[in-house]
């Protein structure tokens, strides 16, 4: 009997065929993969499920050299990349609805260490445009396959594809070596801690779409937590979130504000370059989201358009500044003047006016 078996999508379907038959109970699944998405929990979830042992897969990346050089840089560079692919659209209305259940078991995989996901800058062989697997069956034989197919649920469901199993021992043996390569390259770094929680997050993500809706989600007389607000701040899915002071006045002051007296009187003197605007607009923000009265920012005439302009960018935060005349919001509508009590009608809640 032939060690060569060949499978076609335009024959029959990939996932059924082939993928979700070799996967079933198997003992361990090693895969080379340009991409890997959680699409594929669609196609094979219970059959990854069943495998008794390690799935190890290793996929392409935009990383650098410079990225994997240290794990703190292979941290921060793999989280800017996420954050960049904006994965929480998947879950977002009227997003793909299977969406947060893949999250869900995605995150259970990866942090039950079942899964476990190794990435490649391409500096390294380039783009990891070859795709191949070794899958250790139930009853210990070994196959291993070439083909077209990325770990995808469009790759071995929708798109046209092929793959040719290879059941030879020197076939297995030749794909291993491919493997094992790649998987302990110097440059190969694990997948960072932080990813994995920010799927365990957006698997449990909802998505309110009044303050009041959000505000009627926490216990009487307890200030609203204000901790989603900030991790959906493009300050922290676009850049690498907010250094240790920052968050240190941050929390300082919105607890003050929330305490007893119900205010709170500082005095921000760092040095320039440090974020003191961000760190203010940041208090502003959560402040005008968990109360009900406006918030008014009073700064020196040559940075109103300044603060607007790292509210909306960092922040995702609506405000007006007074230009003298009349208030122009975040989007540069500007709201008629309607006489002396015009600068009392401010159409965001946060305002922004000059201190002379």
């Amino acid at each position: 009997m032939s060690p060569i078996n060949r499978f076609s999508s335009r024959r029959q379907r990939l996932d059924k065929s082939f993928l979700s038959q070799r996967l079933r109970n198997a003992l361990a699944y090693d895969r080379i993969a340009g991409y890997f998405r959680s699409s594929l929990l669609e196609v094979a979830g219970e059959e990854l499920e069943s495998v008794q042992g390690a799935i190890r897969v290793v996929c392409n990346s935009d990383l650098s050299p410079a990225d994997v050089a240290t794990a703190r840089a292979a941290k921060l560079a793999m989280r800017r990349e996420w954050t960049a692919s904006q994965p929480e659209r998947l879950v977002d209305p009227p997003g793909d609805l299977p969406a947060r259940e893949r999250y869900r078991r995605l995150y259970t995989f990866l942090a039950s260490g079942k899964l476990q996901v190794r990435v490649l800058p391409n500096e390294a062989f380039g783009l990891i445009h070859g795709k191949a697997g070794v899958i250790t069956l139930a009853d210990g034989s070994k196959t291993a396959f070439l083909g077209s197919a990325n770990e995808t649920r469009e790759a071995w469901r929708m798109n046209y594809e092929i793959v040719w199993e290879d059941t030879s021992p020197e076939g297995v043996a030749w794909v291993q070596e491919e493997f094992d390569a790649l998987w302990h390259h110097p440059m190969a770094a694990p997948l960072s801690e932080v990813i994995v929680q920010d799927i365990e997050r957006i698997s449990q993500r909802r998505v309110l779409f009044t303050v009041p809706a959000w505000q009627d989600l926490t216990p009487k007389d307890e200030p609203p937590d204000p901790a989603p607000a900030v991790i959906e701040a493009p300050v922290y899915r676009r850049a690498n979130g907010l250094w240790a002071h920052q968050k240190y006045f941050i929390k300082l002051a919105y607890d003050a504000h929330h305490g007893p007296r119900g205010k709170a009187r500082f005095i921000l003197a760092d040095q320039v370059g440090l974020g003191k605007t961000l760190q203010l607009a940041m208090t502003a923000m959560l402040i005008a989201l968990t109360g009900d009265k406006p918030i008014l920012i009073i700064a020196p005439k040559t940075l109103l358009w300044q603060w607007q302009g790292e509210m909306r960018d960092m922040l995702n935060m609506p405000s007006a500044v007074w230009d003298g005349k009349r208030w122009v919001d975040e989007l540069g509508i500007a709201y008629p003047n309607n006489g002396v009590e015009a600068i009392r009608k401010c159409p965001r809640r946060v305002g922004i006016v000059s201190s002379g």
